[in-house]
């Protein structure tokens, strides 16, 4: 029997991966001592990120990627988190933007079913919150492995109050319609079809429709970092 690498990587648990990049970033962090680039998240300064799939994008002292950097920037810079306060609910929550919010005055709740890193273990499509409990909802690299999708749309216009600002980002592809098939569940063919082994879909630029369709007024924002280049498009 064959195995592939993308059903051994579905096999690992959480807590195993979070352990071994970990590692990783300690050993990255001895060989970027320096102060060429600098990291919103945690702060910290290194001669040059450290390589994650192929690109010189982590920081080896938060772990942070480039999305995660530039939505942190697109939350404080645009939409003056913390100081514009309330109750902000982040869905599938990265370590370095929850480390960062925790350190925020801020009432920050982060929400995932199985991660590490989430206070609250919910379904997303079930979330365990009163209707318009929340000033703002962060959902970043999560709606692309939720098989009912729309459900969870419903359940974050349900907690947020009505007017309050949503945040959402999926990853990119140069489709112009969403693929996705509920057939396939098998972690190898859904990276060849969606691009990750525990993806449900490829989003295309209808995307925004299927928002739409669940009750937001939906806005594209390109949000860039002019000393990085990093952007964040939701």
């Amino acid at each position: 029997m064959v195995v592939s690498l993308a059903s051994l990587k579905a096999a690992v648990p959480p807590r195993y991966k979070q352990a071994a990049r970990r590692v990783f970033l300690r050993a990255a962090a001895l060989g970027t001592t320096g102060s060429a680039v600098s990291c919103p998240c945690c702060g910290r300064e290194w001669s040059h990120f450290a390589r994650f799939h192929g690109h010189q994008e982590q920081c080896p002292g938060c772990g942070s990627l480039m999305r995660q950097r530039a939505l942190l920037l697109l939350l404080r810079d645009r939409y003056g988190l913390p100081e514009r306060g309330g109750r902000v609910l982040h869905v599938g929550p990265s370590r370095a933007v929850a480390s960062w919010f925790e350190r925020q005055p801020v009432d920050y709740v982060s929400a995932d079913l199985d991660s590490p890193v989430a206070r609250v273990h919910a379904d997303a499509t079930d979330l365990p919150f009163e209707d318009a409990s929340f000033d703002f909802v962060i959902c970043v690299h999560v709606l692309e492995h939720i098989p009912d999708d729309r459900k969870a749309l419903s359940e974050f216009l349900r907690v947020l109050r009505p007017g309050s600002p949503a945040v959402f980002q999926v990853p990119p592809s140069d489709l112009e319609s969403t693929r996705e098939d509920a057939t396939v569940t098998d972690p190898h063919e859904r990276e060849l079809l969606f691009g990750q082994y525990d993806h449900v879909r490829l989003c295309g630029a209808d995307y925004p429709d299927r928002i739409r369709e669940a009750g937001f007024d939906v806005a594209r924002l390109h949000f860039f970092d002019p000393d990085s280049g990093e952007a964040v498009t939701g």
